[in-house]
C-alpha cells in the first residue's frame, strides 16, 4: 500500500508516523523546508518563538498522551498549571472572567451577578452574539464575552453559529458565581488546557521533529496538480498512490485538482481569519496568556513563551511574549513598538523581536458554516480512497491534541 501525505503539520505527520511503523509505504509532501506546519518553533537571537500561536500539550484522550511521550519523552517536558488573565480597566482579573467577578470593581461585580442570575431564559438564540448574552447575562457578555470575540474572529458575531462552542466553553453555575463572588476566591475551572505540557528545550518543534523522524518527507515541494489515473493517485503526474490524505487548506484544492463547480462555490463560501504574531522582550511575569478584550488595543492575547520553559530566552531575569492581531497582512517594524494602541503600556512592548503572519489562522464558523462543510465532505466521501484531515483539511477548529486523535482514527480505519 502507498499513501500520500499532503502537508506536514501535526495532523499530516501525526498520520504519516503510524502508518510508517504499520509498514506502510507513505511519502509526506510539504511546501515547506522544516515540518511542523502551524506547531512550528524557531530562535531568534535566542529567544524561542511560536509564530503561529502557542501549542502546548494536554488531551482528554489518554492513547494521545501516552503516544506522544512514547516519542519524545515525558522528562523533556515542563508540566505547568495554567495562570491566564484578562486586562480589564486597567486591572490583572483572574482567568474565567465569569468567576473572577470578586476582583472587578464593586458595581461592576454587581451588574454582572445581577445580569447572570437573570439569563438563560426563553429559548437558546442560534446566532453567537445573542447566544453569549443570553447564557452569560448582559453584564459579562458586554464587558468581556462580546468585545474579546469581536477582536478574535474579526467577523460580526451576529453572523456566527454556536454549535461549535459545545465543550469549549463550559458555562457555570449559579452556584459557583455565588461562590466565587462570596468567598472572594477566582478559581480557575476544570477547562480544557487549566494544566498541561510544554517541551523543557525546542519549543514544540521538539515534538514535531520527534514525530517526523525516520519518515519520508518532500521539502519545498509545490503542489501543483493531484489527479486519479487508473485508480490510482499522482501528485504532480507522479507516484501511483493507493490513498490520499489531504489536510492542506480547502480553499487550495480547486487550485490543483478538478472540482464540480458546486463544490468550488461551497469551497469559495468558508470564512477564516488570518493572523499576525509579534516576539517581544518583556519584564518577567509568571502569566502564561494574556487576554485583551478592549477595542482601545490592537492585540487581542499574549502568550508567555517565558512561562512556558526556562530555555525561552537568553536573559533568564527577563520575560518574553508573542502577540496576537487578528487581521490582513501589515508591516511590522522597529517602529511598530511605537504605537501606544498595540498593548496596554504596562506590559512593557519596547522592542520587536521577530513577526510571523499566517494566512490560515482560525475557522470562522458562520452561518453557512454546516451547510458549505457538509456538502464539501459528502463529495470527497464518494471515493474513501481521497481522504481530508486536519483543522484545514476537515474546516474545523480543533486544537493540536483532537488534530492528533482523528489522524490516530485515520489511521486505524484506513489499515482495518
Amino acid at each position: 500500500m502507498k499513501i500520500a501525505v499532503l502537508g506536514a503539520g501535526v495532523s499530516g505527520l501525526t498520520a504519516a508516523r503510524k502508518l510508517h511503523d504499520n509498514g506502510v509505504d507513505v511519502t509526506v509532501f510539504e511546501k515547506n523546508h522544516t515540518p511542523g506546519g502551524l506547531a512550528r518553533t524557531r530562535f531568534t537571537d535566542g529567544y524561542l518563538y511560536d509564530p503561529h500561536g502557542g501549542h502546548i500539550l494536554n488531551s482528554k484522550h489518554p492513547e494521545v498522551m501516552d503516544w506522544v511521550f512514547s516519542i519524545l519523552p515525558k522528562e523533556n517536558w515542563q508540566y505547568t498549571e495554567r495562570n491566564a488573565k484578562i486586562y480589564f480597566n486597567g486591572k490583572f482579573v483572574s482567568y474565567p472572567f465569569e468567576l473572577s467577578l470578586c476582583e472587578l470593581d464593586e458595581e461592576d461585580a454587581v451588574e454582572c451577578v445581577h445580569d447572570f442570575m437573570l439569563s438563560q431564559q426563553g429559548q437558546e438564540p442560534s446566532n453567537f452574539r445573542d447566544w453569549l448574552s443570553w447564557n452569560f447575562g448582559e453584564g459579562i457578555a458586554n464587558y468581556y464575552m462580546i468585545p474579546y470575540n469581536e477582536k478574535i474572529w474579526a467577523y460580526p458575531l451576529e453572523q456566527m453559529e454556536t454549535q461549535w462552542m459545545q465543550g469549549k466553553m463550559p458555562l457555570p453555575t449559579k452556584k459557583e458565581m455565588i461562590r466565587s463572588v462570596l468567598l472572594k476566591d477566582p478559581k480557575e475551572r476544570k477547562m480544557p488546557h487549566s494544566s498541561f505540557y510544554y517541551p523543557i528545550d525546542g519549543g514544540i518543534q521538539s515534538m514535531v521533529d520527534a514525530i517526523a523522524a525516520g519518515l519520508h518527507i518532500e521539502y519545498d515541494f509545490k503542489i501543483e496538480n493531484i489527479e486519479k489515473v487508473n485508480n490510482k493517485w499522482n501528485i504532480n503526474g507522479e507516484g501511483a498512490f493507493d490513498y490520499v490524505i489531504s489536510t492542506i487548506p480547502l480553499p487550495v484544492l480547486p487550485k490543483v485538482m478538478n472540482l464540480p463547480e458546486q463544490v468550488i462555490h461551497h469551497i469559495q463560501d468558508l470564512k477564516y481569519n488570518s493572523l499576525t504574531t509579534v516576539l517581544f522582550d518583556c519584564p518577567k511575569t509568571d502569566i502564561t496568556w494574556l487576554y485583551i478584550p478592549s477595542h482601545d488595543y490592537r492585540s487581542h492575547r499574549v502568550g508567555y513563551q517565558s512561562a512556558l520553559t526556562p530555555h525561552a530566552l537568553p536573559n533568564p531575569n527577563r520575560g518574553c511574549g508573542a502577540l496576537e492581531i487578528i487581521g490582513k497582512q501589515f508591516t511590522v517594524d522597529a517602529s511598530f513598538a511605537d504605537n501606544k494602541n498595540i498593548l496596554p503600556e504596562e506590559l512593557g512592548f519596547e522592542k520587536v523581536l521577530d513577526s510571523e503572519f499566517t494566512e490560515f489562522a482560525y475557522v470562522i464558523h458562520d452561518l453557512n458554516y454546516r451547510k458549505n462543510v457538509t456538502s464539501i465532505k459528502d463529495y470527497f466521501a464518494e471515493d474513501s480512497s481521497f481522504r481530508l484531515l486536519g483543522r484545514w483539511g476537515t474546516w474545523n477548529y480543533k486544537n493540536m491534541d483532537l488534530c492528533m486523535w482523528d489522524a490516530m482514527n485515520l489511521v486505524k480505519e484506513i489499515l482495518g
